[in-house]
């Protein structure tokens, strides 16, 4: 099989090197015959990979096969449609495969040469171990709270790789570690650890792991624990070099063509270099498909945490959580306060905020809800009721959360879509192709938002709600033509007025992107013109104060106080009565926010956020995952620092201030706000999204308002290609930070092992 392998693996070579020289002219005779024979040959190979067992080299004539239809497409597109970026594509596909053929699959070949005899070890014969047999299975059964040992003396093999034939019976263990200590010729005790791995349920790549000794092994111990109470496996047994099977992976060869073809095209490509008014119909083109594929992956994430076979019953839950029930419940019955009763240890205490006294009293008590005066209450925003409430009147069910911040979020992803496109093409029109759409990707990686969908639960909920409003509110402003010299739109101006009044209801830190909208409406009331202003005034303020009325009515309802929206009274780690301002607990959040730089590491996660206390002798909440900070996700927010020249650029003083003030309010004042304001609630990363996207969008005005102002050529190429890499950059930490907060390992092995899989091949 290794010889049908290569011999493939060269017919594929060839194919594509005579496909990439002939991609702008015919190929003609024996050559056309040859290039046109063997893909269809490569094509059948990889269509019988499909179908029949190729044993270890699974997988492998299927990426073949692949590559070569999609190399012959290639051809006969360019054939008729000169592109030197397609060109460059099809040379990178190319070494995307053999890449994955041969680097990435180097584990496969550890043992293709050299004396490796293949051994199947007997567990009954081993002469230590720990642990018990089960007698419905043949093999040794492993739990969270006994070692299993194995140890074999005088093998005297030369140990290439292990396998671990192992079974998870139960379906609530996920994971096992494994560890193997060995002896070698380079000296006589046990080598602690040569292998550390885990075996992972559903994962058969899991149960291989590879070998490099020096010389001959004599002493082997294979030693197995569970890593979680409920993880539990039966080894059934232990094989020495055995081969281990190709693990190739389509997405890493897709994401090697995609991205280094799109940096390649940022600095060649006339199209990318191309201002965005001359190729408006391929921008449109491309930016659809970037929000489409961000609303997917949404989707996917929230899908992959739902389990098999219960997405319809998701739709049917007769319980919800304090958002999706308990308010529900609470304003049906025409209450402000939620229906369950404290408990009598409860409202005995003399101080119920205090953590502490809770539980060394084992008082009985609702987590993360606002206790005050003898009643439980939410300080959860009320608006997504607009949706919970006439769902279960309609339905009897609870509407599900997870499908909840879902919906919100990539509603919110593509209403931000269009808030970007709007920018451009009122006011950066001549910005390039390139620029536009690095600007979009990296705006949709960086609002924040992935870490409401990567853990969906209802505090994740009530941020994606109010990204909804808040992006639908923002598109509806900046459509309504306000800062233009004609009247604004009535109809746009209340939605946006309405909206916005509904993102404080979600998320009340968002009150001030309302204010900073009131100061808008404002400084452009005089050019509506006598006869309008008193339309433009009511459209403009009705919806947005008399949303607020009603919240501050809520607020005083419940507290006493139009200003006091709960959480003070909140029954969670804090007692938030008591809770003193200290500015270094704001500074913890101003670095970890905005500045903490990601660190790369060759192992798993690979790219990761340290979290820094700054030497805080006090407490400060830190919730569970960490990110980059905002500036090292997206570094052209770096362009601020250019803010001062930018504005410059511009003539009239009048607009001068204006777009000052937008930029400084929206892009850096009130984002600044919201970091200082977590020094009470603490850490977490679903609060990004209620500020990143607007600081990134800041940013990029600046950026592009130099771009458009600038006459030097080689300046606005270079420009380009600096947002195309950094847009690379920004999907590669995103991706990576996004994707481990949303399958962390100890809860989501199988997830996490792809990705490990992917990056760390030369395991």
């Amino acid at each position: 099989m290794w010889f049908v392998f290569f011999a493939a693996l060269l017919l594929l070579t060839v194919c594509s090197v005579m496909y990439i020289r002939h991609f702008q002219k015919e190929l003609t005779g024996n050559k056309k015959l040859f290039c046109h024979g063997m893909t269809a040959v490569l094509v059948l190979t990889g269509i019988a990979d499909l179908i029949m067992n190729f044993g270890e080299f699974k997988g492998v004539f299927t990426i073949i096969g692949g590559a070569a239809a999609l190399e012959f497409v290639l051809y006969s597109f360019l054939k008729k449609n000169k592109s030197r970026t397609l060109v460059f594509m099809g040379k990178v596909l190319l070494a995307a495969v053999l890449l994955e053929l041969t680097y990435f699959q180097f584990p496969s070949y550890r043992i293709m040469t050299g004396d490796y005899e293949h051994t199947v070890l007997s567990l009954a014969e081993a002469e230590y171990e720990i642990g018990s047999y089960d007698s419905t299975v043949e093999g040794v059964s492993v739990n969270f709270d006994t070692e299993v040992s194995f140890a074999y003396h005088n093998l005297n093999k030369k140990i290439g790789t292990v396998h671990v034939d192992v079974e998870f019976p139960d379906e609530k263990a996920r994971q096992v570690s494994f560890f193997a200590d060995m002896t070698e010729e380079t000296g006589y005790y046990y080598r602690l650890k040569i292998i550390e791995s885990t075996l992972i349920a559903d994962s058969v790549q899991s149960q291989d792991a590879m070998v490099q000794l020096a010389g001959v092994t004599s002493d082997a111990r294979f030693r197995f624990t569970g890593v979680g109470e409920k993880d539990t496996c039966i080894i059934k047994g232990i094989e020495l070099n055995k081969p281990i099977p190709f693990d190739v992976m389509p997405i890493r060869m897709t994401i090697i063509t995609v991205l280094v073809t799109f940096i390649y095209a940022c600095i060649f490509s006339a199209t990318m270099n191309c201002a965005y008014e001359k190729n408006k119909y391929f921008c449109r083109v491309a930016s659809t498909w970037i929000t489409i594929f961000a609303v997917c992956v949404g989707i996917i994430l929230v899908f992959q945490q739902i389990p098999r076979g219960e997405l319809m019953n998701r739709f049917r839950l007769t319980e919800g959580d304090q958002i999706t029930e308990e308010l529900v419940l609470a304003f049906e019955n025409g209450q402000f306060s939620l229906l369950a009763e404290p408990s009598e240890e409860l409202l005995a205490m003399e101080n119920p905020y205090d953590n502490g006294s809770r539980f060394y009293n084992e008082v009985d008590y609702l987590w993360d809800h606002v206790f005050y005066e003898g009643k439980y209450y939410s300080y959860y925003g009320i608006a997504p009721l607009l949706l919970f409430l006439p769902y279960h009147l309609i339905t009897g069910y609870f509407f599900p959360e997870d499908i909840a911040a879902m919906l919100f979020a990539t509603g919110g992803l593509i209403l931000l879509s269009m808030i970007y496109t709007t920018i451009i093409r009122k006011w950066f029109t001549k910005i390039s192709t390139g620029a536009y759409l690095s600007g979009l990707a990296m705006l949709l990686a960086g609002c924040g938002i992935w870490y409401s969908i990567g853990r969906p639960l209802f505090y994740e909920m009530s941020i994606s709600a109010g990204f909804l409003c808040f992006t639908a509110a923002a598109y509806f402003f900046l459509t309504s033509g306000i800062f233009e010299k004609e009247k604004a739109n009535l109809p746009r101006i209340f939605l946006s007025s309405l909206l916005m009044g509904l993102s404080v209801m979600c998320r009340p830190t968002l009150a001030v992107y309302a204010i900073c909208g009131c100061i808008f409406y404002i400084m452009n009331t005089k050019k509506q013109g006598k006869g309008s202003i008193a339309k433009f005034l009511c459209c403009a303020f009705i919806p947005i104060c008399a949303l607020g009325l009603f919240q501050m009515y809520y607020n005083y309802a419940r507290f006493g106080s139009i200003f006091e929206f709960g959480i003070k009274y909140s029954l969670t780690i804090n007692d938030f009565t008591r809770t003193e301002f200290h500015f270094h607990n704001m500074f913890i959040g101003i670095y970890n926010f905005l500045f903490a730089p990601p660190a790369f590491i060759p192992d798993y996660p690979f790219v990761s956020a340290p979290f820094s206390f700054l030497g805080l002798n006090s407490y400060f909440f830190k919730d569970e995952g960490t990110i980059s900070g905002l500036v090292f996700l997206v570094l052209p927010i770096f362009g601020y620092f250019l803010g001062g020249r930018a504005l410059k650029l511009i003539p009239d003083k009048k607009n001068r201030i204006s777009a000052a003030t937008v930029i400084g309010l929206v892009g850096l004042v009130m984002p600044f706000v919201i970091v200082c304001s977590v020094w009470e609630s603490g850490y977490s990363a679903r609060y990004m999204a209620d500020f990143s996207w607007q600081v990134i969008i800041g940013a990029f005005m600046v950026l592009f308002l130099l771009y458009t102002k600038c006459e030097n050529v080689q300046k606005k190429r270079v420009f380009t290609a600096v947002m195309g890499i950094c847009c690379v950059y920004t999907l590669v930490v995103v991706g990576i930070e996004a994707y481990v907060f949303s399958f962390p390992m100890d809860t989501c092995p199988r997830y996490a092992d792809i990705l490990n899989r992917m990056i760390a091949f030369y395991k």
